[in-house]
């Protein structure tokens, strides 16, 4: 009898097991991977970043990313060494760049990523990495698969960062 109740519990605690890795490593869903677009509901947008912590006027902040300057609605993302890869996560579904963390967080761990990483990367899964003290150009209709290649393949490097601005125009 002993012998019998060792052995169930040992096969539910495997059933447990096995149920827990399928259902972490599932892919998520289609709509949860696609690009938010500007008027996909979020907490905050990144113009009402831009009026609270640089100041600029709500007029600027609306057409700032339409006026031609050569970004293509694009702003920078800026990570310092003070970033950590929850916060990063968490900023971009606050402020609509992606729907769904967990779903973005399957896209970063299952993105190639062709860029070594520095020594102070952030780590993504086992092997990937994100720069920091580098600037990202991210727009909220790049989908979840584009801005995790664009955060693990393409830097571009600043050497000091005064401000410490996560967004920039």
């Amino acid at each position: 009898m002993k012998k019998k109740l060792i052995l169930a519990f040992i096969c539910l605690i495997v059933i447990i097991s096995v149920a827990l890795v399928l259902t972490k490593n599932r892919k998520p869903s289609a709509e949860l991977l696609q690009a938010p677009g500007r008027s996909y509901a979020s907490s905050k947008k990144v113009e009402d970043y831009f009026i609270e912590k640089l100041r600029m006027p709500p007029e600027e902040a609306k057409t700032i990313r339409t006026q031609g300057q050569g970004n293509d609605g694009k702003i920078s993302l800026r990570l310092t060494d003070k970033t950590n890869l929850e916060a990063l996560i968490s900023n971009l579904h606050y402020y609509g760049f992606i729907k769904d963390e967990k779903a973005f967080t399957y896209a970063l761990e299952n993105t190639k990523d062709t860029n070594i990483g520095k020594a102070n990367a952030l780590k993504v899964g086992k092997s990937s990495t994100i720069d920091v003290g580098a600037y990202y150009k991210i727009t909220e209709d790049m989908d979840a698969w584009q801005l995790a290649d664009e955060l693990l393949n393409k830097p571009t490097y600043f050497a000091y960062d005064e401000y410490g601005y996560m967004f920039m125009p």
